[in-house]
């Protein structure tokens, strides 16, 4: 069993943390100040080539890894979760075209925005103000009128939909089937796409969501991705790849917050020696070690069944769910362990904690989660030969 990276990714995750070091994490307080994109180090992220890295190569792309993608998203979410939920937005808003769109349609409205001097940026339109974790409650449509859809509706919590060039929306094309009527297209930025309410966050103040309102939007039919229901399938497939990366951003901060707890507990000093020398704090430092080694094992996992095009969804929710559960857990005890110094704004802890909150919220609630990792454990269970075979029927006992 190997878990060593290759060349290439070393020096790519290398490279994410050099530019974290420079440019997000000394800059990260005083960027939140202004709760807006942080556009300046998002074009420095471009610069430096650390964003769309999943298109392909026949579409202007590096064509790189899923692995290498969450390498880049654990360097830069151990400075800023919300800087690194910017940089990394186009992979969720690109995935669903990756997955779903010809290399055509790629080369036409997705090349453009990842090849020319400046960053440009897209976004995934899915969830509404009704329809979060149900997706089949969908109220957006699109008609089909000659040669063009007319999309119509409201989305809301859209990463980057303020600074967005291409939306990546689903919309209801036959809302009697629910979610077998779901379509996905892309949505070039005109008059007719509108943002509404910017939303007014508690953390991850480094990336901005707001509402998106198409108000008789039309794009040509050559916008449908794939084939007109198949909108449902293209998100899940999306959501079994990006949830690692949201798994890597959680690593990040739940390695930051281990990071800073450790170097505090061996300046303060209390009773003649430092707090890290009491077993309390010695504790839930290995704790949070724990933590965020599991955390980045199963990240890399959901990440490395991707790439190779294995069954993942089971292992990327696990990943998902237990890496923003670790960033939480590791903030709010870097908070503890730092006492007074952990819950004011000059220090770092108290920001991963408003920050790693979200990571348990976002792409997809930690309960549904486990909602969708263990109805794939009951599949799993159906026919598995356990050594026994008595019925739980409530008279007889098993065998063991």
């Amino acid at each position: 069993m190997d878990f060593a990276l290759s060349e290439q990714e070393k020096e790519l995750f290398k490279r994410a943390k050099e530019f974290t070091r420079e440019h997000i994490t000394p800059k990260a307080h005083e960027l939140e100040k202004r709760n807006e994109f942080p556009k300046e180090v998002v074009q420095k992220a471009y610069e430096a080539g650390l964003m769309n890295l999943h298109i392909p190569k026949e579409a202007g792309g590096p064509g790189l890894s899923l692995l290498a993608e969450t390498l880049v998203s654990e360097a830069t979410g151990y400075g800023c979760a919300g800087m690194a939920t910017s940089i990394m937005c186009n992979n969720l808003a690109f995935a669903p075209l990756v997955i779903g769109a010809t290399i055509e349609q790629l080369k036409e409205y997705v090349e453009p925005l990842i090849t020319g001097k400046d960053a440009k940026f897209g976004a995934f339109c899915l969830t509404e103000r009704k329809a979060g974790s149900d997706a089949a409650a969908v109220a957006t449509r699109a008609e089909r009128d000659g040669d063009e859809y007319v999309i119509n509706g409201v989305k809301c919590w859209i990463t980057s939909a303020p600074v967005a060039s291409l939306f990546t929306v689903f919309a209801s094309t036959q809302p009697e089937l629910k979610h077998k009527g779901l379509s996905v297209f892309m949505v070039p930025k005109s008059k007719a796409v509108k943002i509404g309410v910017i939303e007014n966050k508690v953390g991850q103040l480094n990336s901005i969501q707001s509402e998106v309102i198409f108000d008789d939007v039309r794009v040509p039919k050559e916008c449908l991705v794939g084939k007109e229901g198949e909108g449902f399938k293209i998100a899940m497939k999306t959501l079994d790849k990006t949830r690692a990366g949201i798994a890597a951003i959680a690593t990040g901060v739940a390695q930051r917050a281990l990071d800073e707890a450790g170097k505090f507990a061996n300046v303060r000093h209390q009773f003649g020696q430092p707090i890290g020398r009491f077993q309390g704090i010695g504790f839930k430092l290995a704790d949070m070690g724990a933590r965020t080694e599991a955390a980045r094992l199963l990240t890399r996992q959901a990440a490395w069944l991707a790439d190779r095009d294995l069954p993942n969804s089971k292992v990327s929710s696990f990943a998902k769910f237990f890496a923003s559960d670790a960033a939480m857990q590791n903030a709010i005890e870097a908070v503890q362990i730092m006492g007074g110094y952990g819950y004011i704004k000059e220090y770092p802890a108290e920001k991963l904690m408003r920050d790693a909150k979200l990571l348990q919220i976002y792409e997809g609630t930690n309960e549904v989660q486990r909602l969708v990792a263990g109805n794939a454990i009951l599949k799993e269970s159906v026919n598995l030969d356990t050594g026994y075979h008595v019925k739980y029927d409530g008279r007889d006992a098993p065998i063991i």
